[in-house]
This record gives C-alpha cells, structure tokens and sequence, in this order.
C-alpha cells in the first residue's frame, strides 16, 4: 500500500483562522462531501481539545458563519463535550469542482485523523493501493495551498486510528486524567502524586483517585485488546 503524510497550510480558510484566534487542536475525519444548488457540502466528525475558554469561543465563532455568503459557511453543527459532527459549505466553481473529485477520491484511506495544530497547519496521513492517487492528491493540493511532503512510501499498514473507536470515559474522568499527563503523573520518573494532584483540583483524594483510575481501566483494556488483533 502507497502511503503519504503531508501537512498543508490555507492561510484563508474561515475554519483556520477560527482555529487559530482561539488556540485550539482539532482532530478531524473527512467523512463525506456532496453537492447541492451550487454549493458542496463537506462532512466531518471532529474532536477538539484546548482550554475550555478557548472551545467555547470556538464554537461561538464557528455558529458566527452560519449566513457567510463568502468563504466557508456553517451548515450544522452537533456536539457533545469535546466531540462534533459538522457540516460545512463552499459556492462550487469548476477548479473546486476538480480539486473535490481528487481530495475525496473513494480509493483514498485516511489512516488516522486529520491533526488540525493551533498554528493552522493540517496533517494528514493518507493511502492507496495506486500511487498515481497520491500524486494528484499532492498535486492538487500543492496548486492550492501551502504543502510540505513529510512522507511517501510503499509499506504496509500496521494500524489506524478512528475518533469513535476509542472506549467512552466520562467527562471528570477525562479532566482527571488530562490534569495527571500534563502535570507529570505518568512521566519516569513521576514528578508528582496522585495526592498533590488531588489538593490543585480541589478534590478529596479518594475522588480524584477513582477518576483516574476508572479512567485508566477502560483507556488499558481497550489498548490490551486492541493490540492483540
């Protein structure tokens, strides 16, 4: 199987500099794309993460395209915590039109999310069992925007990632773990405990603990399974 990853930049796009206002990461999947009354319609399933400041004005910027009668326009829009599905709108031309048939091509294989960076560059990491598909992906994407090839070769697929695979945690279990990577928890050496941890977030100990581990429980079995497919 040919394989690229690529990062490409579009310092234009009403989704970029949403993004990058409010310092967010966006993990997406490009779902789908159809086309009605002169307009494509792009679907997506997303993840975003960043401070929870920082999302909320996210969204509030992403529901302000709603009547965008330039750019991208916002279709629909439905989350739940950090998870999203979108849809969004161009006006279609002939050169949109091309590039849509290409980028959406059915025999190309997202093998993991699209990593949409607070900088507003965009990873993406793509195969296909013909590697002409990848050319003219790369192609198409190089007359519209700026791209950097960080990878294109033959090899076979060891793994692939998808947003809804991953086990559902609950919303304080998700905070307390978030809290315990970025503070060193899990670092070796640990920097901390799960006791300091505890007093920072204002939590009884015993609290705080069963957060993290009701987390790590359903996060290991998932990956234990997951690893002996």
């Amino acid at each position: 199987m040919w394989i690229t990853k690529f990062k490409v930049f579009d310092e234009k796009n009403s989704l970029s500099i949403i993004l990058r206002k409010n310092k967010v990461k966006v993990y997406y999947y490009p779902v789908n794309h159809y086309i009605k009354i002169n307009r494509v319609y792009f679907v997506t399933i997303c993840l975003i993460k960043g401070e929870e400041v920082n999302k909320r004005r996210y969204f509030r910027d992403l529901n302000g395209i709603k009547d965008a009668k330039q750019g991208r326009r916002l279709e629909f829009l439905e989350k739940e915590g950090d998870f999203f599905i979108m849809i969004t709108s161009l006006s279609i031309n002939q050169e949109l039109k091309l590039f849509v048939s290409v980028a959406y091509n059915p025999s190309l294989i997202h093998l993991k999310p699209v990593i949409w960076e607070e900088n507003g560059w965009e990873e993406f990491e793509v195969a296909s069992a013909d590697r002409k598909d990848l050319e003219r992906l790369i192609d198409a994407g190089q007359s519209k925007y700026k791209l950097e090839i960080l990878e294109f070769k033959d090899r076979k697929i060891k793994n692939f990632g998808f947003l809804t695979m991953f086990p559902e945690i609950t919303e304080k279990q998700k905070n307390a773990l978030e809290f315990a990577l970025n503070n060193g928890y899990y670092e070796y050496p640990r920097k901390t405990s799960l006791d300091k941890l505890a007093k920072k977030t204002g939590l009884a100990f015993s609290t705080f603990q069963a957060h993290v581990r009701k987390a790590e429980n359903r996060i290991l079995k998932f990956a234990i399974e997951a690893m002996k497919r």
